[in-house]
C-alpha cells in the first residue's frame, strides 16, 4: 500500500519539473488560463452546471493526472463562484506519484488568487498510501484522490447503479513520455466510468490518443488549441457505444451491485435506528447531502452502548500485507482522522490527536507483524518503529519495550463526537420506545415498536445501526452478529501519570488523564454478556496496564469508575456494512453456486425476473467490534454515497468483504 512520490525538481523558471518524466507539471505560458480553457470551458461546466441545477443532485468530474491540483482548484473555484449549480461537486482524480505535501504548497504559492481554497486543500492533503483518500473539503465539495497505477485504481474502483462521471481531464504527461496514461485499456475504464452525456477533454491530440479514445468507445474532434497550440481535444461516448468485457479471473462470483432507488427532489427522509458511532456518523454523512434524518434510540442519551466509554482510541488496524481489506481499514483511518480534525475546528469536540503507541503485545497474536512486515506495506506518515528510548520520550514515562507510532491517531471523547455529528440541523433525534420490526410499503418504509405502534414518521431510507440488536429484524435476522463483553476501568491519577501525553496499546489500552482520570480498557469476554461491573476484570485490567512501564509505582489502583457494556462483532471479524440482502429472493437466485461455487452469475443476476435481491431503502451499518472509532466514519461516507448513487470511497472487493450479503453466498457455496 506504500507508493513512491514524485521525483522533481524546480527549474529556475519556478515551475515544477518532473525528473521522471522529464517535462513540467504545467504550461510555460499562462498554465491558468490554459487550464481554463483545455478543461473547464472545454467541458462548459458553468452552463451544465446551471442547466442541471433543478435534476442533478451532484456533479462529477474525473482526472487522469492530478499533479499540482490546478485544474481541481480552478473547477472548486468556479463551483464556488457559480450562482446556479447541483447540490454537490464530486472530483474524483488518479494519481499514481503524488507530490509531496511540501512541494504542492511550493507549486500553489505562484496561484495567490487560489490561496484560500489551496490552504483548505493543503490542510487535508495526503501525501503516501495508495487506495482512495476521500477529502471532504466543504459541505458541497468531496474531492477522491486515488494514489497508485490508474488502471488498476480504476478497475478496482467501486461504482454505484449504472453512474458515470460526468466529464474527464485527460491531464497526464505527454503520450510519449508517459505512455501508460493513455492506453487502450485505460481509455477502456474510463469509457465504461462515461454515460451518454458525459464529456473529455485533453491538450494531446497524438494519433495514439484519438486511436485508443475511438477503440474504446468515444467520437473524437480536435477543437482548436490554446495559445500557440494549434489543436486540442474533445470527445464523447458514441452513439452505438458497447462496453467492452474487461478479463477478470478471480473472483469466480461477484456480489450483485446494488441499483439506489431514485432520491432526487427536496423530500429526502431517512431514518437511522441505533444512536452510536456508527448511527450518528451515518446520520452526519446523508445529513451533509441535503437529507432530513430521524434518529432514533431507546436510549436517553447518544452513545449509551460499546461506543458509550469516556475515552476510545484511534488507531489502524494493521495487516501482515497488502489486501483489499487491509486498505479498507488504512483509509478507515486515516479518514476519520481528517474527519475529526474538521469536527473540532467547527465545534467543541474533544479530539486529541497525541498520537498511538502499540507494543507488540497489542498486535495481531496468531500472525506475528514484525516492523520489517509493516514498514514493507505502510508508510512512516501511518505508522512506523520507535527504539525504546523515543517511545519513552513520545510517552511522558519510560516503557519496557520499543513501539510502533502512529501520529495521526490519539483519543476522543465519543460522547462529544456524537454531539458533534448530531449538531448538523438535518438531524432530529428521537428518544423512542425500541423498534421491533420495519414494514415496506409503496417505496416507503414504516417503524414500529412491540405493541404494533409506529414510533416514527415513514422514510425512504432506513439504516439500521444498533448493534447485535440488529438481528431483532426480520430483514437482519440471519446475519452472524454476536455480542461481546468489554469492561473499562477508571483509575485515579498520580504526579507521574499525570505526564503520559499519548495513548499506549499493550495488553490493554491506557489513556492520558482527563480531569485526573485515565482509563483503562478493556477486559474481552463472549461468555457473560451482561453489564455488571466485575472487580476481578478491574483487577485485571489495572494488572496489566502497569505491566506497559518500567516504574511499577506509575499508576496507582484507586479506582474511580467502571463501565461494561456489550459490542458487536461478525462472525468473520469484519464490519457488516451495506445493503441489506433480499435473503429469500438472492438465495433462489444463486442456489447453483451450492453446486458450483465458481459460476458467474452476473449476467443471470442482471437478467433475474424473480423479486429485487435487496429491500429497497434498506442498509445496515454495525459489527465494528473495537475498531468502530476508526470505521464507522468512513462506513458511513461509503453508504450516503451509495445511497446518494455518488463515487465510492472503497473498492469492489473491499465492499464485498463488508458487504452483509457474504454470508449467504458462503454458506450456498458450503451447501449450508
Amino acid at each position: 500500500m506504500k507508493i513512491k512520490n514524485a521525483a522533481m525538481r524546480w527549474l529556475e523558471t519556478g515551475l515544477p519539473y518532473s525528473s521522471q518524466f522529464g517535462d513540467v507539471y504545467y504550461s510555460r505560458h499562462d498554465e491558468r488560463a490554459e487550464s481554463q480553457y483545455v478543461f473547464l470551458a472545454a467541458n462548459a461546466l458553468s452552463k451544465r452546471w446551471q442547466a442541471a441545477t433543478t435534476s442533478t443532485q451532484s456533479f462529477s468530474v474525473a482526472e487522469l493526472g492530478f499533479g499540482s491540483g490546478l485544474n481541481f482548484l480552478q473547477v472548486w473555484q468556479a463551483w464556488s463562484q457559480a450562482t446556479e449549480r447541483p447540490r454537490q461537486l464530486s472530483y474524483i482524480a488518479f494519481e499514481k506519484h503524488p507530490l509531496t505535501a511540501s512541494a504542492l504548497q511550493l507549486a500553489h504559492e505562484k496561484w495567490p488568487e487560489l490561496s484560500s481554497l489551496s490552504q483548505q486543500l493543503l490542510a487535508a492533503y495526503p501525501d503516501h498510501s495508495s487506495g482512495c483518500h476521500r477529502l471532504c473539503l466543504s459541505d458541497d465539495v468531496i474531492l477522491d484522490l486515488y494514489y497508485g497505477d490508474a488502471y488498476s485504481q480504476l478497475l478496482g474502483r467501486q461504482r454505484s447503479g449504472s453512474s458515470g462521471f460526468n466529464a474527464w481531464f485527460l491531464d497526464g504527461f505527454s503520450p510519449r513520455l508517459n505512455p501508460e496514461m493513455w492506453e487502450l485499456r485505460l481509455f477502456q475504464l474510463v469509457a465504461g466510468s462515461s454515460h451518454s452525456q458525459t464529456t473529455l477533454s485533453s491538450y494531446s491530440v497524438a494519433g495514439k490518443v484519438r486511436r485508443n479514445l475511438q477503440n474504446a468507445g468515444f467520437s473524437v474532434e480536435k477543437l482548436p488549441g490554446f495559445a500557440r497550440k494549434r489543436h486540442m481535444l474533445g470527445a464523447s461516448l458514441a452513439p452505438n457505444y458497447s462496453a467492452s468485457p474487461i478479463a477478470e479471473t478471480r473472483p469466480w462470483f461477484r456480489l450483485p451491485a446494488l441499483k439506489p432507488a431514485d432520491t432526487r427532489g427536496k423530500h429526502r427522509n431517512a431514518l437511522i435506528i441505533g444512536a452510536g458511532l456508527a448511527g450518528c456518523s451515518s446520520a452526519y454523512s446523508l445529513a451533509q447531502r441535503g437529507w432530513q434524518v430521524t434518529l432514533c434510540d431507546s436510549a436517553a442519551e447518544l452513545a449509551s452502548g460499546a461506543s458509550g466509554n469516556s475515552q476510545l482510541a484511534l488507531r489502524c488496524r494493521l495487516f501482515k500485507q497488502a489486501s483489499a481489506i487491509a486498505n479498507y481499514f488504512l483509509h478507515c483511518f486515516l479518514f476519520a482522522s481528517r474527519q475529526f480534525d474538521q469536527l473540532a475546528l467547527a465545534g467543541d469536540l474533544h479530539w486529541h490527536k497525541s498520537g498511538v503507541l502499540q507494543l507488540q503485545s497489542a498486535l495481531n497474536k496468531r500472525q506475528q507483524l514484525s516492523s520489517s512486515d509493516l514498514s514493507a506495506v505502510y508508510a512512516a506518515a501511518v505508522i512506523r518503529q520507535t527504539s525504546l528510548l523515543e517511545a519513552s520520550a513520545l510517552a511522558g514515562a519510560e516503557l519496557l519495550e520499543p513501539a510502533l507510532y502512529s501520529q495521526g491517531g490519539g483519543w476522543i471523547n465519543p460522547h462529544s463526537l456524537c454531539r458533534a455529528y448530531t449538531a448538523h440541523p438535518n438531524i432530529h433525534l428521537s428518544h423512542t420506545n425500541s423498534i421491533t420490526a420495519l414494514s415496506h410499503e409503496d417505496g416507503i418504509w414504516s417503524a414500529v415498536d412491540a405493541k404494533g405502534q409506529s414510533v416514527t414518521d415513514p422514510a425512504k431510507v432506513v439504516i439500521i445501526a444498533n448493534s447485535y440488536q440488529a438481528k431483532q429484524f426480520e430483514q437482519t435476522s440471519a446475519i452472524p452478529l454476536q455480542a461481546v463483553r468489554g469492561q473499562t476501568t477508571e483509575i485515579a491519577s498520580n504526579v507521574l501519570s499525570e505526564e503520559l501525553k499519548l495513548v499506549i496499546s499493550g495488553q490493554r489500552t491506557i489513556f492520558p488523564a482527563s480531569t485526573h482520570t485515565h482509563t483503562v480498557s478493556a477486559s474481552y469476554s463472549t461468555d457473560a454478556l451482561d453489564s455488571n461491573i466485575n472487580e476481578s476484570e478491574n483487577l485485571e485490567n489495572i494488572e496489566m496496564a502497569s505491566t506497559l512501564f518500567a516504574n511499577s509505582k506509575f499508576l496507582q489502583s484507586e479506582i474511580t469508575g467502571a463501565r461494561a457494556s456489550l459490542r458487536c462483532n461478525s462472525v468473520d471479524q469484519l464490519p457488516v456494512v451495506g445493503p441489506v440482502a433480499n435473503a429469500a429472493a438472492m438465495q433462489s437466485c444463486f442456489a447453483p453456486l451450492a453446486h458450483n461455487a465458481r459460476a458467474n452469475f452476473s449476467a443471470i443476476a442482471a437478467a433475474s425476473k424473480q423479486p429485487p435481491l435487496h429491500h429497497p431503502g434498506l442498509y445496515i451499518n454495525t459489527a465494528h467490534a473495537s475498531n468502530g472509532l476508526a470505521s464507522c466514519p468512513l462506513s458511513a461516507e461509503y453508504l450516503a454515497s451509495l445511497i446518494n448513487d455518488e463515487n465510492l470511497p472503497i473498492s469492489t472487493a473491499a465492499t464485498e468483504a463488508i458487504n452483509p450479503a457474504r454470508f449467504l453466498i458462503r454458506n450456498l457455496k458450503k451447501q449450508k
